[in-house]
């Protein structure tokens, strides 16, 4: 699929089924491991979600639009909207659980979601390096490090960024 960002946002708007995105391009392992996976499931969910694929080195204007940072990405939308994203390879079972949960209007879609040791982490290494900062003279490198690693540890929970990115779409 080649086009630009307001044709897919116009396609996205146009399609009566959710729809889900996949980011791959022909010399990528994991995708290539994905693809039969992704396209069994897809099968047993004909006629209820459309599977687009999308070829990064093709489109990469559009797949840098998206915001894919890496493949292979899924993205899943429901109505036109982006509801979750998934990098990287999945179990058939997790898609098949994707899919479903792409159906059903009422069941909200699980996010990205961080582990509780990866969030740990960056919490308390933004900490450490706010820590090292006061220590070292408040180094303006250091502390922007620590504030980036903070954030990155509960922007997903934080609802001013969400309202934020609402209104960045």
């Amino acid at each position: 699929m080649t086009m630009h960002l307001e044709e897919f946002r116009e396609r996205l708007q146009e399609s009566r089924r959710p729809v889900v995105v996949d980011v791959w391009a022909p010399w990528c392992g994991p995708c290539r491991t994905l693809s039969p996976r992704l396209e069994k499931v897809a099968e047993s969910f004909a006629g209820q979600v459309d599977l687009w694929k999308l070829n990064a080195d093709e489109a990469p204007e559009l797949t840098r639009e998206l915001g894919v940072m890496g493949i292979p990405t899924l993205i899943f939308y429901r109505n036109g909207v982006e509801i979750t994203r998934r990098i990287g390879v999945q179990s058939q079972e997790e898609l098949s659980r994707l899919f479903a949960m792409l159906l059903d209007e009422r069941a909200p879609m699980p996010s990205s979601q961080m582990s509780d040791a990866t969030r740990w982490l960056r919490l308390l290494s933004g900490l450490a390096l706010w820590t090292i900062a006061g220590f070292s003279g408040w180094s303006p490198v250091l502390l922007i490090v620590g504030a980036i690693l903070l954030f990155s540890a509960v922007y997903d929970r934080c609802p001013l960024w969400q309202a934020l990115r609402r209104r960045l779409r």
